[in-house]
């Protein structure tokens, strides 16, 4: 890995964040065994859509902060940001409106059957893929068998209770499933149901030049710089993008600083802002746009590569060394709910209490923890983060925190794509600090962070008891019984410490006064499908 900052750099300034945290008053209360301060109120958003006719021929320049423009290909894509690039290319088999309901898509209609061992989905006619290749049965066979097969796929999680896919006629997929899975329906409207032309399976540059079924299509990439779509004429739902824009330039720019001021500056028509960035983008005449999801700031750790991170009690001090409200307040500009679980509050998995110390931040008493566990003099580790604020910012404030309890972090920043390859593919490394996205639904996250062979846990490590909790969940006969399940799934991450969440969040997304359209999903993706320009606003 190309390192660009490493260990005495990063250290310094994780020193100097420690300080400016303590000021906020949380640091302080640590020494002395305090809870965490509550954090400020999220903002709303600022500002209305505009009224009038839009321009159907106008181009909309859309400014993202994450490099997930390498790989396009749903199948394989390991960065968790990339759907802002894939949603508008690719169609799903099912959708999820603004209510968090699953709704059709590609498949028109679906029914469970055979004890919820069978779905059979019945798929739209007239669809068709970029490169004229008919959308049917066969497609969708093809693209599960792909996901489930392929050595590079991160989806086979997802798709692990598909035993078979069956194809009685054109417009019938059958998808006969080793277990109930009540997740399956939303796993499949996000990359899981995304459908790419089986006619491209052998494109060498399918990662590049995607090839699906959705409204728009790739024309143009320079990857790191710039992915250009142009509107697919024979896309089947063209009423629903009549008056969308024609073209849609989705560039790269990792500098969050300029971002803000080029949709400020009219050189960009929105962007994804940081949560740090809302009080100045809440009064800068523009659109500012809050939308609540799922994700969450956290610690990614390979529990398998660094002995003391196999040990629930060395996680539960690290746990208890990190400031999550002081890091909310003096680097998220409090836009950051602090929190010791990966779901949001309020939202249906979240365990309701997840015990008394969850959330306790104590320097005095994680380093005694850490002692007990057999780690008096502590022990080092490995870090790694993306060279963009405030995830750099996040993971020093990080690493000066468990310093404080004697743990010795190597902390290398470097580019997203190298941080990524280190810990999901090459697994060089003991931790990740970075944000998960969210995901359309609870199995997603707990598939990929916590259930042996999930992307986001290189280490593959398997707590029996939340394996237990996930069959139980998938197999559940309503959604008072999955809640349940997930909730306990949240309370035993909290107590075992499988990764260590630090705050929860909504999507921040910047525009100006001519953007109409523009939302998130529920897993905080941009959805630039439907946006609207509307000149003279």
């Amino acid at each position: 890995m190309s390192v660009i900052g490493k260990v005495s750099a990063p250290r310094r300034r994780a020193r100097l964040l420690v300080a400016g945290i303590a000021v906020v008053g949380t640091l302080l209360a640590g020494c002395g065994g305090g809870q965490p301060a509550a954090p400020a109120a999220m903002g709303s958003s600022v500002g209305a859509a505009p009224t009038g006719p839009a321009d159907p021929n106008a181009t909309l320049r859309f400014s993202f902060g994450t490099d997930a423009s390498k790989n396009y290909d749903p199948a394989t894509a390991a960065n968790q940001f990339v759907n802002a690039f894939l949603l508008p290319v690719y169609d799903r088999l099912f959708d999820i409106d603004a209510q968090g309901r699953v709704v059709p898509m590609l498949a028109e209609s679906s029914r469970l059957s055979d004890q919820g061992r069978t779905l059979t989905l019945t798929l739209r006619d007239g669809v068709v893929f970029h490169d004229g290749t008919t959308f049917d049965a066969a497609a969708v066979k093809a693209n599960i068998e792909r996901a489930k097969t392929t050595e590079r796929s991160t989806l086979k999680p997802d798709l692990a209770v598909v035993e078979s896919v069956e194809t009685p006629d054109p417009r019938t997929a059958v998808l006969r499933l080793a277990a109930p899975s009540a997740s399956l329906p939303a796993l499949l409207a996000d990359r899981a149901g995304m459908m790419v032309s089986p006619t491209a399976f052998g494109n060498p540059d399918l990662d590049l030049r995607p090839v699906g079924a959705g409204p728009y299509r790739v024309v143009d990439d320079q990857p790191g710089v710039q992915v250009t779509y142009e509107k697919f004429d024979r896309y089947w739902n063209a009423a629903a993008t009549a008056g969308a824009v024609r073209r849609i330039e989705l560039g790269v720019q990792l500098n969050p600083e300029t971002r803000l001021r080029s949709v400020g500056a009219r050189e960009f028509d929105a962007t994804a802002i940081n949560h740090d960035q809302y009080p100045q983008a809440a009064t800068s005449g523009q659109q500012v746009l809050v939308k609540p999801g799922t994700g969450a700031f956290l610690v990614y750790l390979n529990m398998a590569k660094n002995p003391p991170l196999a040990n629930p009690d060395v996680r539960a001090a690290m746990a208890m060394a990190i400031d999550r409200a002081g890091i909310s307040q003096a680097i998220l500009g409090g836009q950051c709910t602090a929190s010791p679980q990966i779901f949001p509050d309020g939202y249906w998995a979240t365990a309701p209490d997840p015990g008394p110390d969850a959330s306790r931040f104590d320097l005095a008493a994680a380093k005694q923890k850490l002692a007990e566990a057999g780690f008096p003099q502590g022990f080092a580790m490995s870090m790694t983060v993306v060279n963009v604020p405030p995830y750099s910012a996040v993971a020093e404030a990080v690493a000066g925190q468990l310093g404080q309890i004697g743990i010795t972090v190597d902390l290398q920043i470097a580019e997203p794509a190298q941080v990524i390859a280190g810990f999901t593919g090459q697994k060089s490394v003991d931790s990740y600090v970075s944000q998960w996205p969210g995901a359309v639904d609870p199995a997603r996250t707990v598939a990929s962070l916590y259930l042996p062979g999930g992307t986001f846990n290189p280490g593959g490590m398997r707590d029996p008891e939340i394996v237990r909790l996930a069959a139980q969940g998938q197999a559940a006969p309503d959604a008072a019984a999955r809640a349940q399940a997930y909730q306990q799934i949240s309370a035993r991450a909290v107590d075992q410490h499988l990764h260590l969440p630090i705050c929860s969040s909504p999507a921040l997304l910047m525009a100006s006064p001519k953007v109409r359209g523009l939302t998130t999903t529920i897993a905080g993706a941009p959805d630039l499908r439907a946006v609207e320009l509307v000149p003279g606003a």
